[in-house]
């Protein structure tokens, strides 16, 4: 990955554990978890920082998930981490780096599979499948919770319907962070039956990736939205029902209608990373910075280190 979706060691927030639950029932510490975990997944290429974030973290065993480079097309590169520690194992896979080519592919490849899957997520999950077999083999906590923000949330999402089908492995929760939709019609109605009601799909202000692929395109979300306005924080529960929100259409119109008005008034977007380019992502249009996963994680750092929420800022 590149330093475009990486964070310095000191911007990992120690707390993200402080009031972390393996359960299945929806839980902002939980969550909060599951945001900075996301987050972590896309530093696949520093083994040493994820093992010094992971000791900062109180997490062990962490095992990085790696496709292999392809020949030819299609292109893939599917990264992930695999931790233990807190009562639960974790998976957490690492979303789109804008300067990964393959990526792109995988994002961009919107037909539907004889499954009914993305076919761009079903391949991509494919590419470490065995991988997260052997790891989940030798696990030593039961509790399982799967997580990824954008290209990630959809991963977690299809590995979690692929582990249940093919290996009766019922992940306890999945959390996803801008997850963009991750099959058609046929799937999310067989997912939402089955895990849907584990599955919490966060999305932050404006967040254009989750509104994609568009519903037009016969596409359909998955699992329980939670939403919360750009610069703010997530509170409360998520939607007691699996929805399709946002749709595409509307989203982009209003995410630009904001970033018209931010820029003749001379506002940039807010932002939570006192490095460089924390301060440039300042500029980028609302739909966009607010799919960057530290304004996830900023949503979410409000929960008290002490075991019991206190009120956001």
């Amino acid at each position: 990955m590149s330093i475009l979706v990486e964070l310095p060691v000191e911007l990992y927030n120690r707390a993200a554990f402080a009031d972390f639950k393996p359960v299945a029932d929806f839980d902002l510490g939980t969550a909060r978890a599951m945001a900075w975990m996301s987050q972590l997944a896309y530093e696949t290429a520093h083994p040493d920082k994820i093992a010094a974030v992971c000791d900062l973290l109180g997490l062990r065993r962490p095992r990085i998930l790696a496709s292999a480079p392809a020949a030819g097309l299609p292109l893939l590169q599917t990264r992930g981490i695999f931790v233990e520690g807190h009562g639960a194992t974790i998976l957490a896979f690492a979303g789109t780096d804008p300067l990964v080519p393959a990526n792109w592919f995988t994002d961009f490849d919107v037909k539907v599979s004889p499954d009914n899957v993305h076919r761009g997520f079903e391949g991509a999950a494919a590419a470490v499948k065995d991988q997260v077999r052997d790891a989940l083999a030798g696990r030593s906590e039961r509790a399982l919770l799967i997580a990824g923000h954008s290209l990630g949330a959809a991963l977690a999402a299809v590995t979690a319907d692929r582990g249940l089908l093919d290996l009766g492995l019922r992940a306890t929760a999945i959390y996803g962070f801008g997850m963009p939709r991750a099959g058609g019609e046929e799937f999310s109605r067989r997912y939402n039956d089955t895990l849907g009601a584990t599955t919490y799909r966060l999305m932050h202000g404006a967040d254009i990736v989750a509104s994609v692929p568009p519903s037009g395109l016969g596409f359909r979300h998955v699992g329980r939205l939670m939403r919360c306005a750009r610069a703010t924080h997530f509170t409360g529960a998520p939607l007691a029902d699996c929805t399709d929100d946002p749709p595409f259409a509307a989203s982009l119109v209003a995410g630009l209608r904001q970033g018209l008005l931010d820029l003749f008034a001379g506002r940039l977007q807010p932002t939570f990373r006192d490095d460089t380019l924390g301060r440039l992502s300042g500029f980028l249009a609302p739909p966009i910075a607010d799919h960057l996963p530290d304004r996830y994680c900023h949503a979410l750092d409000w929960i008290s280190s002490v075991g019991s929420e206190r009120s956001p800022d």
